[in-house]
């Protein structure tokens, strides 16, 4: 009965998950007429001109070169600032580092809009609105990053360090050699959980970005327009568009994901 009531809800689960994504494709290969005269998507024909006119008449491709861009710099960044903290506050006993570990990870509960109009004070005061800079280093400090990769170095057997430094290793190489090949499974999922937060984003690339050319895709295909308003057939478009490379991404990388996420460290 157990086994039966799991697999319902898994059922649910990704039934529930799985028809937005279904509704998005159907709805990019409609026409605008057919989506607001009420249609059932499943009727009628299916058409590509939503997809050829956002990769003719929009800026698309510079849109997805700048959430790549964005990404790129967000995932390489977060690790080598991540990695070094993690692996502090996970081996390295000093003062306060308990507290600063909980205050890392309070800072996962200040809500982003909260620090909306400080940084953008902040980045005007540098000069860097407008740019992709801008985007990309709010994001470069990852609490829930931290809190992987740094579960993961504290399950690894201290024996493994001692042994080095009785070999004669210093704290810089057991990092470098030891630690970071070891942790490769919390780093992958730390890279790519900072990838697709990054691609996502939208509400701060709105506010510090002002020309279309940089906006990345999130913004740019919430800004398709056309002559009588807003075109949600294209908009759907862009909006698949935009998922592909993540479901790219993920298929791809899926089971280190599960690893990082299940893992703890080495255990003998």
């Amino acid at each position: 009965m157990k086994k039966h009531i799991l697999t319902f809800l898994m059922a649910a689960v990704l039934l529930a998950w799985a028809f937005p994504l279904f509704w998005l494709a159907l709805t990019s290969l409609k026409t605008e007429n057919q989506i607001i005269s009420g249609e059932s998507l499943l009727r009628g024909s299916f058409t590509l001109a939503n997809y050829i006119k956002a990769f003719s008449a929009t800026e698309i491709f510079a849109w997805l070169k700048n959430s790549f861009l964005i990404s790129f710099f967000t995932m390489t960044g977060t690790v080598v600032l991540d990695l070094p903290i993690a692996y502090a506050l996970a081996r390295i006993h000093f003062k306060g580092r308990n507290i600063l570990f909980w205050c890392i990870m309070a800072s996962m509960m200040i809500p982003f809009q909260v620090l909306i109009i400080p940084l953008y004070l902040q980045f005007n005061g540098y000069g860097l609105l407008n740019t992709l800079s801008a985007v990309v280093l709010p994001r470069l400090v990852f609490p829930v990053g931290i809190f992987i990769i740094k579960q993961f170095y504290e399950g690894v057997p201290a024996a493994l360090e001692e042994a080095a430094f009785i070999d004669g290793a210093n704290r810089f190489k057991i990092f470098t050699f030891i630690m970071i090949p070891l942790g490769k499974s919390a780093i992958v999922t730390t890279l790519i959980i900072a990838f697709i937060n990054a691609w996502n984003d939208f509400l701060w690339p709105l506010i510090v970005i002002s020309e279309t050319v940089k906006y990345p895709v999130t913004v740019g295909i919430a800004n398709f327009q056309g002559t009588h308003g807003t075109e949600y057939a294209l908009i759907m478009a862009g909006a698949f568009i935009a998922s592909v490379p993540q479901f790219i991404f993920y298929a791809i990388f899926r089971k280190q994901i599960i690893a990082g996420l299940v893992t703890t460290g080495i255990k003998g």
